[in-house]
């Protein structure tokens, strides 16, 4: 009889109060943060080691700063990175230049090949002439009418396509019956009557 009163008077009671102590301890602890964690991309390049326990103040002080090959190496991944920058915006400039340069270039062939400009067409074959005579301005009288003559002839080709198309069909038809003929005449050898007349009926 006393022993149950003493356990539902003092030990009951008790045990209630240290769960309640433990239950209020394990509430009131702040919960634990985990560490942070930071990119491959975030960490640095150059770290410093950290100091050794015990030594002096200046030697951990000579053994944080970068040594001669860090400084090196640092020096020349900044250079690189530098031109490197630079070359691809002179790329990207050279780009768009060159898409530009063609887009008007493909603008003045159209302009040109338009059935109605006949005044810009005739400038425009009269400037290759010009070019061509410039280019052939240091040799003698031969080499400058070759050379208008290929300029003329080139800039009315980008004007009239389908007329150079058909005079260079012709022209490559006439040149080879006279090198035949020439190659005829040098040698000796006389042509068929029928080679003769086949070559005149085309």
């Amino acid at each position: 009889m006393l022993g149950s009163l003493v356990i539902r008077r003092c030990l009951l009671p008790a045990a209630a109060l240290v769960t309640e102590a433990k239950l209020a301890k394990s509430t009131t602890s702040e919960p634990q943060i985990p560490a942070p964690v930071c990119r491959p991309s975030e960490l640095p390049i150059y770290t410093p080691e950290p100091p050794k326990l015990g030594g002096n103040v200046g030697e951990s002080s000579q053994e944080s700063t970068p040594n001669f090959i860090e400084n090196s190496v640092k020096t020349v991944r900044q250079t690189l990175g530098r031109y490197s920058d630079e070359f691809y915006a002179y790329e990207k400039v050279a780009k768009q230049s060159l898409s530009e340069s063609k887009q008007n270039i493909e603008w003045l062939v159209d302009y040109l090949r338009q059935e109605d400009n006949m005044l810009p067409k005739a400038g425009a074959i009269g400037i290759g002439a010009l070019a061509g005579l410039v280019f052939g301005l240091r040799g003698g009288f031969f080499k400058k009418t070759i050379y208008a003559t290929t300029g003329a002839l080139g800039m009315a080709a980008v004007c009239y396509p389908k007329e150079a198309a058909k005079y260079s069909q012709l022209g490559v038809v006439e040149s080879k019956k006279y090198l035949t003929i020439a190659y005829n005449f040098a040698y000796g050898d006389q042509p068929k009557v029928e080679e003769v007349k086949n070559t005149a009926s085309d």
